[in-house]
């Protein structure tokens, strides 16, 4: 559907690495001020900017479409995060029409995560949605999409096993920790941030059997309800240099906070651990662990990048293209409604100058026979508008379902051509 006026720009995992990308994802406050912005911007109908903790994106339902839209988006979030367009241009992706509703339906149906099948994505999705719709910066054309890629992620995850193909980024994350460090039994764990992701963490950690999880948090009280849960107990995060002596295991997810971790930090901390081993997972965006970390003796770290590694084991391959196939035709499914709905105005408009013709036309017959009783004058409005809607009720079926078929457009022009129907101007183009 070439005409469809929707444009996505965007940055993931798989567009660019880790440290670009900490660079590139708008915390909300920045990322509501962007999008004020492209909203009150000239040419700009609606906006919808998901931001999770592996992508940013923009879909822009515009007048004009086309590269431009990009482009301004493109420029918004540079301006914001220090990097200059020639330094950003094997970064960024532009999808437009059927290509951007393919995208955002995969990525709601977790095929586009960094873990294949993770169920957080659908969430942030629909948040991304709620939000966009309190800032009044959606549109006809993006609540309709983004609802029907929440149906369709929803579709995906009832009607295949895509869950089996990569469990939630917090769980892989502590499986690829756990083959690095062994037996989780016995052994003591320290989570730092008490948001949504770390409650997804701290449930994950208690499967694990490990005989303490603590948590830490820049808000001690959020921090002590999380531990609570585990049995275990709260911490400010000015507590971490100490806590990280006597822990075996840390995971990182607190946003919005960056660096929590630094390489010196890390060092005196082994240091302080009589040189005992320390294992850190680091699931956040911007990352909380700096990258050099990994280089200090004694540490062992786990990120995203590393996830990003991660295969799909053969027994879901057949999961994966179970969704792909219900992505596919979900696609077909919504440009065809949308090209169904451009028909709209013109089978109104046409309905109507046939209820007009038809009106003369009685007008006529019952000025020229006035002696015509009221019952039969009745009578005889009752059958014309029968035959009428009878003429009409095979047209309009067909022109539906020819207005739903990728040249659809042409036929919109064509009806409004054949019934010299002026509104129509540009409904087909």
């Amino acid at each position: 559907m070439d005409d469809l006026k929707l444009t996505v720009l965007g940055v993931s995992h798989s567009s660019a690495p880790v440290d670009v990308l900490e660079r590139l994802v708008l915390e909300d406050g920045r990322l509501e001020d962007v999008v004020g912005g492209l909203r009150s911007a000239d040419g700009f109908g609606a906006v919808y900017a998901l931001s999770t903790c592996n992508r940013m994106e923009f879909y822009l339902e515009t007048p004009e479409g086309g590269p431009d839209a990009g482009d301004a988006v493109r420029k918004a979030v540079l301006d914001r995060a220090g990097i200059s367009a020639e330094d950003a241009d094997s970064y960024f992706y532009l999808r437009q029409g059927e290509e951007a509703v393919s995208h955002l339906f995969s990525v709601a149906s977790g095929l586009d995560s960094i873990v294949i099948g993770e169920d957080q994505i659908l969430g942030q999705v629909k948040d991304a949605l709620e939000r966009s719709q309190r800032l009044a910066v959606s549109g006809p054309l993006i609540n309709k999409l983004v609802q029907a890629a929440i149906r369709v992620g929803k579709r995906v995850r009832s009607e295949t096993d895509i869950n089996r193909a990569g469990r939630s980024l917090a769980t892989v994350g502590l499986s690829a920790l756990e083959q690095v460090v062994g037996a989780m039994t016995g052994r003591s764990a320290l989570v730092i941030g008490a948001g949504a992701m770390g409650g997804v963490v701290v449930a994950a950690l208690r499967r694990s059997g490990l005989a303490r999880i603590d948590v830490a948090n820049r808000t001690p009280e959020k921090a002590a309800r999380l531990a609570a849960t585990a049995g275990g107990q709260g911490h400010p995060l000015e507590d971490l240099p100490s806590l990280l002596a006597d822990v075996d295991l840390v995971v990182t997810c607190i946003g919005g906070s960056g660096v929590v971790l630094t390489a010196d930090a890390a060092a005196e901390a082994v240091r302080r651990r009589a040189g005992a081993p320390l294992f850190l997972l680091d699931l956040a965006m911007p990352r909380n662990i700096a990258a050099d970390v990994a280089d200090v003796e004694g540490i062992s770290l786990v990120d995203l990048e590393t996830l990003a590694g991660q295969d799909v084991d053969d027994s879901a391959l057949a999961s994966v293209t179970s969704a792909r196939r219900i992505v596919a035709t979900e696609v077909d499914g919504f440009l065809g409604a949308q090209r169904s709905a451009r028909v709209a105005p013109a089978l109104v408009a046409l309905r109507s100058v046939a209820s007009s013709a038809a009106e003369d036309e009685l007008d006529r017959l019952f000025r020229k026979m006035p002696a015509l009783d009221e019952r039969t004058c009745s009578e005889i409005t009752r059958s014309v508008n029968r035959i009428v809607e009878k003429v009409l009720h095979g047209p309009t079926v067909r022109a539906r379902e020819l207005a739903g078929a990728p040249d659809g457009a042409r036929y919109v022009e064509v009806l409004g051509k054949l019934f010299d129907l002026p509104e129509l101007d540009g409904v087909g183009a």
